[in-house]
């Protein structure tokens, strides 16, 4: 498995000195968000994740419920991912950030070690809002308001390797065809068997 520590190698741009796996947006139909991407930008192709729930997740305040669904894809170094929120109960779980109906709502990064992360984060002042888990793959959100985004951490794990090549490979010489796409049925069949 590579390191977290390894991104740094991409030419990806960093955010608190670690390299940026993806920007996330929050979208009102990610259809008509990829359309606009795919041929604005030339950003794609897109997988698409439906009716995502994370079967463990959590704040200070209790268990969260968030119904949603993602398309994740590549423009260039920069990774994508638009977020179609279909409930977040409680509304206020992820702060003011999710709240809005489009717009860039989140940074995201690995780390080997989210504990540590995570103490880093809060050091810099900057509040958890969750912590998640679905099979192995973990992850931290933490509000940035002087950013007008969240931080999401994940733990680095195989599964998302193996969707971030895919993303990476099928971008390269693309020819704007098929721009929302199934993530690929083995990967499908592997994130199923591992619960995630």
């Amino acid at each position: 498995m590579t390191s977290a520590s390894s991104f740094g190698s991409t030419g990806a741009p960093t955010i608190f000195g670690r390299p940026i796996v993806h920007i996330g947006y929050t979208v009102e139909s990610i259809p008509d968000a990829v359309d606009f991407l795919a041929g604005t930008l030339g950003a794609g192709p897109f997988f698409l994740m439906k009716d995502i729930r994370i079967p463990v997740l959590r704040n200070a305040n209790g268990p969260i419920i968030w119904d949603h669904s993602a398309a994740f894809g590549q423009w260039g170094n920069v990774g994508i991912e638009l977020q179609q929120i279909d409930k977040l109960e409680p509304a206020d779980a992820f702060g003011p950030t999710y709240q809005r109906t489009s717009g860039v709502n989140h940074v995201a990064y690995l780390a080997d070690d989210l504990a540590q992360e995570r103490a880093r984060l809060e050091e810099m002042g900057l509040p958890l809002l969750f912590e998640a888990s679905n099979g192995p793959h973990e992850s931290l959100l933490f509000d940035a308001p002087l950013l007008g985004h969240t931080i999401e951490v994940h733990q680095d794990f195989a599964l998302f390797q193996q969707l971030r090549a895919v993303m990476v490979a099928s971008a390269e010489g693309w020819d704007g065809s098929d721009p929302l796409r199934p993530v690929p049925r083995a990967l499908q069949e592997t994130l199923a068997s591992a619960d995630v």
